[in-house]
């Protein structure tokens, strides 16, 4: 029998809940880390076979998706929770996460698409929950409304594939024609495709720092995974436009000031290397897609872990105000120099690996055009995270602050991560053995992979050398969530308005309907009618429909 790791962590959620602060942070990693053992041990190919709500379903099987997906996100969980108790969030909030993540893991290790649908609403909710509980007003609301969407989409798939087939169990991924299209459609919101991608950059950089590094790891990257289960098949303008989200994310990182803001754009740049390895659909660019996936929850994670030490400590993320925290702050500062190295594709990091797969893939592939954006995009990486580096870590502090440093359990949750971003980098057999493909055609450590990495480095520094001081007079830059955001309230606002005048209207025929009854029979409408008259008005009504239909 199967011990369903998504289960660990919902009954920790629930234990987290209701016991002593440190007490639920302790069962919530313990819960973690024997969610990562029951993903890295249980042999492929298990399932559990039942029944939900009647239909035959597999809730739990093991491939070589869910094996190395499943395994990222139940370490990164157990991180989270030492990050979450050394900054200082409540039990609640962390039980919140704990729920979030165990949804998460329900969906990767789900073996048909009706527990998948159920899983997904539920990081849906907690999800949403996590980001309302600091993040009043709009932003919490528009987040909600985007994921209804994407669920509705993806639930309208996956219910009309299972009238095509007659099976939610997992086969040769969603039926085409219109219910792949749908479930595609509700996948790629989740995903931030470029265009459904506001709902990232509007919602990541506002909640409290320990929300933001527990939602910066989930719901794109099962969006990904998922999406490798809808479309299972080579699709190349899917490619294209992973291409397309990672040049648009990082010229928008380029541009911004706020820290978070800034890795929310990559947060859809780097997905658009991992979609890009989904629409080639070779072994290699499924593979390099998964270890991409693998390692931007565990770089991306650290990232925002950093983020939030520096919010914490200096009371600001603006990269104008900051300074001088390389030598303030020295944990922090190795923590992030590790997970920007490993963003940016450096030889010795785990990125470099995976992001060298996918660019062989597309090349394999023939997609020159897609290869050439795929490097360009890189060059992007680097400038974002030299202007990071510079404003941030290098340069004199401008205001001259003493800001204090990252708290031990802090320290603990970067370093634990941090090791494993260079572990897999110099031993990339441990991440590569683990993949269902793709891993035995990886040319790591092949010269021409170190010529193109250290070749997007050095193009990536001279340009920021060359734009460090036109980047300094940026400000504010608009995305389309100007356009989006006012066109939702004016649609909201006229679905209101239509719907209270078809109220209005239908009160007037009601009243109308009403006095004519009452002068023909008697009964007072405007009342309560007992059962007698209730009785009366359907059997005139029912008459006159008769007479209707026979005339």
């Amino acid at each position: 029998m199967i011990v369903p790791p998504a289960l660990l962590l919902l009954v920790a959620a629930a234990v987290a809940a209701v016991v002593p602060r440190r007490t639920g942070h302790v069962v919530g990693v313990l819960a973690a880390l024997g969610a990562l053992v029951v993903a890295l041990t249980t042999p492929l190919g298990a399932a559990t076979d039942a029944t939900l709500f009647g239909f035959p379903a597999r809730p739990v099987a093991v491939d070589g998706f869910t094996r190395v997906v499943g395994g990222a996100l139940a370490f990164i969980a157990a991180a989270n929770t030492v990050y979450a108790y050394g900054s200082g969030a409540d039990r609640r909030e962390t039980a919140i996460a704990l729920a979030y993540a165990g949804a998460s893991l329900g969906a990767v290790f789900a073996g048909d698409w009706l527990t998948l649908v159920v899983c997904w609403e539920l990081m849906a909710v907690a999800a949403t929950v996590l980001v309302w509980r600091s993040t009043a007003g709009r932003a919490g609301y528009r987040y909600a409304v985007y994921h209804q969407i994407g669920g509705a989409l993806l639930i309208a798939g996956v219910v009309s594939h299972y009238a095509a087939t007659g099976s939610f169990v997992y086969a040769e991924g969603i039926a085409t024609g219109l219910p792949r299209l749908l479930a595609a459609a509700g996948v790629l919101v989740n995903v931030g495709m470029l265009g459904a991608h506001v709902w990232i950059v509007d919602t990541y950089p506002r909640p409290s720092v320990t929300a933001s590094v527990v939602l910066c790891g989930l719901t794109t990257k099962v969006g990904v995974y998922t999406l490798v289960r809808v479309v299972p098949d080579r699709n190349v303008p899917l490619a294209y436009a992973g291409g397309a989200m990672l040049l648009f994310g990082v010229t928008m990182a380029i541009l911004q000031t706020d820290l978070r803001r800034l890795l929310s754009y990559h947060i859809v740049s780097q997905v658009g290397y991992m979609v890009a390895g989904v629409g080639v659909a070779s072994g290699l660019g499924y593979g390099g897609a998964m270890a991409h996936l693998a390692n931007n929850v565990l770089y991306k994670t650290l990232l925002f872990m950093v983020a939030g030490v520096v919010l914490i400590e200096t009371g600001t993320e603006n990269l104008k105000k900051l300074g001088g925290l390389g030598r303030a702050m020295p944990a922090t500062a190795a923590a992030f120099a590790v997970a920007a190295l490993a963003i940016s594709g450096i030889p010795g990091f785990s990125g470099f690996v995976s992001k060298g797969m996918v660019v062989d893939s597309v090349d394999a592939a023939g997609l020159d055009a897609l290869w050439w954006t795929l490097l360009l995009g890189g060059v992007g990486t680097v400038i974002s995270f030299a202007k990071i580096a510079y404003y941030a870590f290098a340069r004199a502090d401008p205001y001259g602050r003493d800001p204090g440093r990252a708290t031990p359990a802090q320290v603990v949750a970067m370093s634990s991560i941090a090791v494993v971003v260079v572990g897999f980098g110099l031993a990339p057999d441990r991440l590569l053995d683990l993949l269902p493909a793709g891993g035995d055609a990886a040319k790591v450590f092949a010269a021409s992979q170190f010529e193109k990495a250290l070749g997007v480095a050095a193009v990536g520094l001279v340009a920021f050398a060359g734009l460090r001081r036109p980047l300094k007079r940026v400000t504010a830059v608009p995305d389309l969530d100007r356009v989006y955001h006012p066109a939702g309230a004016v649609l909201r606002d006229g679905v209101v308005r239509a719907t209270t005048a078809v109220a209005d209207a239908l009160d007037w025929s009601r009243r109308s309907a009403g006095v004519v009854i009452h002068r023909t029979t008697r009964v007072d409408v405007g009342r309560p009618a007992s059962i007698g008259q209730s009785v009366l008005l359907l059997t005139l009504v029912t008459a006159l429909v008769i007479v209707f239909l026979l005339s």
